[in-house]
């Protein structure tokens, strides 16, 4: 069975730093989540729905390697940005189940870019050792860097 990729360019791909899974972000406005079964078998996991804008920037942070549990930045050609909740869990026979996504904000369009989102990064949760507290950094066309303050509590 051939799975059908995006329909637009991809713009942003990121890795899940505790699985084997990545998210792809297109021009055509959505995200898909992948898995990496074995050196030759990559299978669609799920598509997030469908965002308002076109996806220019991706980042993916891990907070929990037992539960494959993260959260995936999401910027868009708007200048918006989104943050979801992902769980890549495992069966009991090691079979990777379908994920568990919940967009889990949109962050305020005054705080966003006023253009395209060209890049965003986690600062590396092991440089600040038990904080809830974790850094998303973005940067956009409008030639401005914005640095958010994201508590997991």
């Amino acid at each position: 069975m051939r799975q059908e990729a995006h329909k637009r360019i991809i713009w942003a791909c990121s890795w899940n730093p505790f699985g084997h899974e990545f998210a792809t972000g297109s021009r055509d406005k959505t995200v898909k989540i992948w898995a990496v079964e074995n050196a030759s078998t990559i299978k669609q996991l799920m598509t997030l729905p469908s965002f308002k804008s076109s996806v220019t920037a991706l980042s993916w942070v891990g907070l929990g390697r037992q539960s494959n549990h993260g959260f995936l930045a999401v910027g868009m050609e708007s200048g918006l940005i989104e943050l979801w909740s992902l769980s890549c869990e495992r069966s009991d026979n090691g079979n990777l189940m379908v994920p568990n996504a919940t967009c889990v904000v949109q962050f305020d369009p005054f705080l966003c870019h006023a253009s395209p989102v060209s890049r965003l990064t986690w600062r590396p949760s092991e440089k600040i050792p038990d904080s809830k507290v974790i850094q998303l950094a973005s940067c956009g066309a409008d030639h401005c860097v914005r640095v958010f303050n994201i508590d997991f509590l």
